[in-house]
């Protein structure tokens, strides 16, 4: 069966169709506009009570409202209960029982069938048959059918019954009342059309402590009702949200589902089972209309709240005379008896303390409701004495007063959820009214960007996470390296805003490239930290990291971990160039807080911690999410015995020396200026220069002639195993073998599916001697394909001048010899201290700080301080789905491609190629880099944005500014009162006291 809370406001799941929600509040509105104009009629003329939205009150007259309204519900419960038989007496022993014990309602039904006897009876067929013999004589005969019937008793019973405890022994069990009821049931076979004894057909129980206890008076006497909300308590939140009307409402759900089960068994079980007679048809849509019933529980203020008129005073004490001949009800507060032994419950004045100069309304005119409610009933019950039967039968008046009594209960219980529901609805409707407009979690967060700007101190203030590429502030910048978010609502989108630390000091850092060597970095480091926030019904923004570089300019991004305090763990790189932007996803994973992990393991055996713990520390682990950016210019000038800035404004050079790098693989020993010849040109920084160009003109004719030479070379091989095409020119091959085509384009079409030939450079004869071909051999591996946005000048570069170009063999020759020498000095040592890095850590931990201990610092500072555990550590993660929009030339429109696993690969392996070049296996350090630390955590609230400040009573910006906090403490290793701006120091204090303490 489908509970009654889901379809009522706030009853159901919290996860509640909004349509059905705002459908339902609508609904019970209506209602409460027809119940407004009975209202009219049971008050005195001069008092207008009207909905509680249209009445301008205090935020504490809500708090007074919902004690009304519950005590007013409590009442009519009782009242009900009344109805189906508790008395005054009852009600006393009931009170005293649960001054110590539980005490429940059990309602119990059984049921008998027995045989009482067989009956035969003839039965003549309406049809005559006619016979006629002669002229003068007919013979009419008819048939008669003798029909055996079977009689049987079915009788019924079923007490309702308070019980003390489990109901022990007969001085713990009350009947409160009882009934029984017969009829008699045929059948045409000897078969019982139900069982011979069902014990018990039906129990129902529930428990009544919370309903006994709001009577408590003083030495044990009863009282009326006075439920009240405990505001001082911590929990207590809003009006709609605290433990006592928590309480009241669960206690309602109870009864009402108890109700709700004993009138389903009556309607659907018990009442089909007499025989239906055409002599006295029954009613049954009489129970099914509670309307005309009085509900007596509804949200009202009114704008002078003054004591009821006279009249309105007198009509509520005159009814209580005719009850009972004493004055229980009116202003006083009663609970008397009446004639028939049950009782009447009505408020007392002690429920208007508190409420002096308030909007709500009174406990007399909540009597002036409930004394309605009773006369409603009563002229519904006697409609159903006149409507059924009071014979002992099974569907008898007394029976049908019970469903109607109990519906009523279910009603009034809805009503009170409606109600209280109706005040958290006016709270939103306000807040919303407020502001102008329902806040989003867009709008959240971009007032906590706002927020952040006014709290922190200016050098401490979260920065957009946008960093210009570039050597100095006196440079250009060479690209940039952001992290964007995309807010839903929002058209473009934008930096997310960090927290964070940059080092003025710079320790070195390690990376591999290959399994062989690593690569010692310098630079800038930035230790980041990012707060997302979450609410129901939205997940965090998505974030995609983006690294975009301008025309003629190149860098290389690498993504991955810090794996210790002295190595950077790589696991995607890419090179981008020439106006490339390339774009990656980055997905938010989080782990669960450190209180929600330390309770989770709580109770697991020392292994079982041991194994979690170190699985947790994995995760942490893997919360540092590092980005590496290094400038392939200023390491090309390095590699390559250049002075600084020297190939700046060399845009041709530097697009050849990649791509030799690059596609070629070409050793850098053969294209660096040789220090062996400083001497010579003194300190001319042109010459340097002019020497590389040389070695670069050479190494591209060189490259031309191996070509040329190939290219010869399978010209003879085709026309050998083609000798109908000697003698034939390729025009006149083309003609004779249109469908083959030349064998050029064979040729092309063979190495572009082999992957063989060289790409660019010029043509020319082959030099002197096999020396070509043992390059080629050496250095003209299967190429990686070319960057797609490799700007070219032309398909055939010609040679760059060079004033004086050394001999590209003999120069070649000598620095081979070169690199059988031993190293300078200079990189024996970087080597060494590379080795040491990596084997045995920094070997000066003071040098910098150790980022791999950050995640643990704060896991200890969110256990500490974030009190309400919603603040959990996130792990950053690169998506499997990159997109790289490229321009092939500078004519050529951009291009959009989606790289995936096997082209992310392919990026890794040439930009590790092109490190390993600038690097020389790593025995060159990279200085111009720039590594990018990000910690990343998420404050998750349970509500909406609007729902956690109107239910919870919370202000979710002084969460999430606690949350920052914590984590700006661990970033800039400072106390919380250093970081804000002296004039928000006192207000943040008292919002979050344990951070300032």
């Amino acid at each position: 069966m489908t509970s009654w809370r889901s379809k009522i406001p706030g009853g159901g799941s919290k996860n509640i169709n909004v349509m059905a929600f705002y459908h339902q509040h609508h609904d019970f509105e209506m209602k409460l506009s027809r119940a407004i104009q009975t209202v009219e009629k049971i008050l005195d003329n001069t008092r207008r009570p009207q909905i509680a939205s249209d009445v301008h009150h205090r935020y504490n007259d809500k708090y007074s409202l919902a004690e009304f309204v519950t005590n007013t519900s409590l009442a009519s419960q009782l009242n009900c209960l009344s109805r189906l038989g508790l008395n005054a007496e009852q009600l006393n022993t009931l009170c005293a029982w649960g001054a110590s014990h539980s005490v429940s309602l059990v309602f119990t039904a059984k049921e008998y069938c027995s045989f009482v006897r067989e009956v035969k009876r003839e039965v003549e067929d309406p049809r005559k048959h006619v016979t006629q013999i002669g002229g003068s004589f007919n013979i009419t005969s008819k048939v008669v059918t003798t029909v055996t019937e079977y009689f049987w008793k079915f009788e019924s019973q079923w007490e309702l019954t308070a019980i003390k405890g489990v109901g022990e022994g007969d001085a713990n069990q009350m009947i409160i009342a009882q009934e029984k009821g017969a009829c008699e049931l045929k059948t045409s076979t000897k078969t019982s059309p139900h069982s011979e004894a069902t014990v018990p057909a039906a129990t129902h129980s529930v428990n009544i402590t919370w309903l006994l206890k709001q009577l408590g008076g003083n030495g044990g006497a009863i009282d009326s009702p006075n439920f009240s909300i405990d505001r001082d308590k911590s929990t207590c939140a809003t009006p709609r949200r605290n433990e006592d009307v928590t309480a009241a409402l669960e206690h309602f759900n109870r009864v009402s589902d108890w109700g709700d089960d004993i009138a389903s068994y009556l309607k659907h079980n018990l009442f089909n089972v007499p025989q239906r007679s055409a002599e006295r048809p029954l009613s049954m849509g009489a129970i099914e209309d509670t309307d005309s019933i009085f509900v007596p529980v509804l949200p009202l203020l009114e704008a002078e709240a003054e004591a009821a008129g006279d009249i309105a005073l007198e009509e509520a004490k005159g009814e209580e005379q005719d009850v009972n001949g004493s004055v229980g009800g009116g202003g006083g507060g009663a609970v008397t008896n009446t004639p028939e032994g049950g009782v009447v419950v009505t408020l007392s004045g002690a429920a208007d303390e508190g409420t002096a100069g308030g909007r709500c309304l009174q406990s007399v005119d909540a009597n002036a409701f409930l004394a309605e409610e009773r006369r409603s009933m009563r002229a519904k019950c006697d409609d159903i004495s006149q409507a059924f039967p009071s014979d002992g039968s099974i569907v008898t008046a007394a029976n049908c007063v019970v469903v109607v009594t109990l519906t009523h209960i279910k009603n009034v219980a809805i009503s009170l959820w409606g109600c209280l529901d109706y005040i958290e609805k006016m709270l939103r409707n306000q807040l919303i009214a407020a502001i102008g407009k329902e806040v989003m979690p867009q709008d959240f967060a971009e007032y906590m960007v706002f927020h952040n700007r006014k709290l922190f101190a200016p050098q401490y203030r979260p920065k957009p996470f946008c960093y210009d590429v570039r050597r100095t502030a006196n440079h250009s910048p060479e690209g940039v390296l952001s992290i964007n978010q995309n807010l839903v609502g929002t058209a473009q989108p934008e930096a997310i805003a960090t927290i964070v630390s940059r080092a003025d000091y710079s320790h070195p850092m390690t990376f591999p490239i290959n399994a062989a060597a690593n690569v010692t970095f310098n630079g800038d480091r930035y230790l980041h930290a990012y707060l997302a926030h979450t609410f129901s019904g939205s997940s965090a923004a998505s974030l995609s990291l983006s690294a975009q570089a301008r025309q003629f300019s190149s860098l290389l991004v690498m993504v991955g971990t810090i794996s210790s305090a002295t190595s950077f763990e790589p696991k995607y790189a890419c090179v981008v160039q020439n106006k490339d932007e390339l774009t990656v996803p980055l997905e938010l994973s989080t782990i669960p807080t450190p209180k929600e992990f330390k309770d989770a393991i709580e109770s697991l055996s020392p292994e079982q911690q041991r194994f979690a713990k170190a699985f947790r520390s994995m995760q942490l682990a893997s919360t540092l999410f590092g980005v590496l950016v290094i400038q392939i210019k200023p390491a090309l000038e390095r590699v390559l015995n250049l002075p600084n800035d020297a190939l700046t404004k060399e845009i041709k050079l530097t697009q050849d020396l990649m791509d030799l790098f690059i596609t070629y693989q070409i050793p850098t020993d053969l294209l660096s200026f040789d220090e062996s010849t400083a001497d010579a040109i003194g300190g001319d920084a042109r010459a340097r220069l002019n020497a590389v160009k040389g070695h670069v003109a050479a190494m591209h004719e060189m490259i031309g002639a191996a070509k040329a030479q190939e290219v010869a070379d399978a010209e003879e091989k085709y026309k050998y195993e083609h000798p109908m095409r000697r003698g034939m020119s390729d025009d006149e091959s083309e003609v004779a073998f249109p469908s083959e085509g030349s064998w050029k384009n064979s040729l092309e079409k063979k190495n572009r599916r082999s992957g063989r030939g060289f790409g660019g450079g010029g043509g020319g004869p082959p030099p002197p001697g096999g020396a070509p071909r043992m390059m080629m051999a050496r250095s003209a591996a299967p190429p990686a394909p070319p960057a797609a946005s490799s700007f070219s000048f032309g398909a055939a570069a010609a040679p760059v001048a060079a004033p004086a170009p050394a001999p590209a063999f003999a120069s070649q020759q000598q620095q081979q010899q070169q690199q059988q020498q031993p190293l300078p000095q200079q990189q024996q040592q970087s080597q060494a201290g590379e080795e040491a890095a990596v084997v045995g850590g920094s070997s000066d931990p003071s040098s910098g700080r150790d980022y791999t201990a950050i995640p643990a610092q704060i896991d200890a500072k969110m256990e500490e301080f974030d009190e309400d555990s919603q603040l959990r550590p996130t792990i950053i993660t690169p998506s499997n789905t990159w997109m790289k929009k490229s321009k092939k030339g500078l004519l050529a429109d951009p291009t959009t491609s989606i790289m995936r696993g096997d082209e992310q690969k392919a990026e890794k392996d040439k930009a590790m190629d092109l490190l390993d070049a600038l690097t020389k296996s790593g025995a060159i350090p990279v200085e111009n880099a720039s590594l990018h630390i990000v910690m990343a955590a998420t404050h998750g609230f349970d509500k909406t944005v609007v729902e956690t400040v109107v239910q919870d009573n919370v202000s979710p910006i002084e969460k999430v500014e606690r949350s920052t906090l914590i984590l700006a403490q661990t970033i800039h290793d400072l106390p919380s009162g250093e970081l804000i701006e002296p004039s928000q120091l006192g207000r943040a204090a008292a919002a979050s006291p344990r951070l300032f303490e």
